[in-house]
């Protein structure tokens, strides 16, 4: 898309799961799709998609990766929580993952010796883990505080409950604030109840 673009293509991106068929239309071939996307743009009745700059998208795979080490911190804060108390170990200095509990854990010694082995490689695991974490976050904080994302950042953060972390990634997610208000921005993030209902039946669900 952006190679195009930049060689002075003009391109847009439909959204396929709004592109209008005739019912019963069962009949789909490249040249088919190919003149009813022609048809749809000529009238200007296709909804295109918002396709991000190099550096939006280069952001959102940022935010992405630090989800994905805070999913694999949490995995590895469980495996070594399960270990310990197998063995009859219970920590009971107060609040767990604090400096107490980290200095108590570094004490802690299993026997036998392949006990003590799992239990080092998990807790080296964790500390790996936090480390990658760290790291995210103070690129993404210095992303939020100086990059085009700033000013955006910067107001979705004076909500109450959204840090930097929730501002920047929805202001990477979403790009374009305004091609979505109201029903649709929340449809977009998975943040609106689902319903099945036919006939007299009707089932509410939560969100999806």
């Amino acid at each position: 898309m952006r190679a195009r673009v930049a060689a002075g293509i003009c391109c847009e991106v439909a959204a396929p799961s709004k592109l209008q068929r005739p019912a019963g239309d069962r009949v789909k071939t490249d040249t088919r799709d190919a003149r009813h996307l022609a048809r749809l743009l000529h009238l200007v009745q296709g909804v295109t998609v918002a396709v991000p700059d190099a550096q939006t998208e280069a952001a959102g795979v940022l935010v992405r990766v630090l989800e994905d080490v805070r999913g694999d911190l949490t995995a590895a804060c469980h495996q070594l929580s399960k270990l310990l108390p197998r063995e009859g170990i219970v920590y009971a200095g107060g609040k767990a993952w604090t400096c107490a509990h980290d200095t108590w854990l570094r004490a802690e010694r299993l026997d036998p010796r392949v006990l003590q082995l799992a239990f080092d490689t998990s807790y080296e695991t964790m500390l790996a883990a936090v480390d990658r974490r760290d790291r995210l976050d103070i690129a993404i904080a210095t992303m939020a505080a100086d990059s085009p994302f700033t000013p955006v950042v910067t107001r979705r953060g004076c909500l109450h409950g959204v840090s930097t972390l929730t501002a920047s990634a929805l202001t990477v997610e979403i790009g374009d604030w305004h091609r979505l208000t109201g029903r649709p921005i929340g449809a977009h993030l998975g943040l609106v109840p689902t319903q099945y209902s036919s006939g007299t039946s009707r089932s509410q669900r939560g969100i999806a």
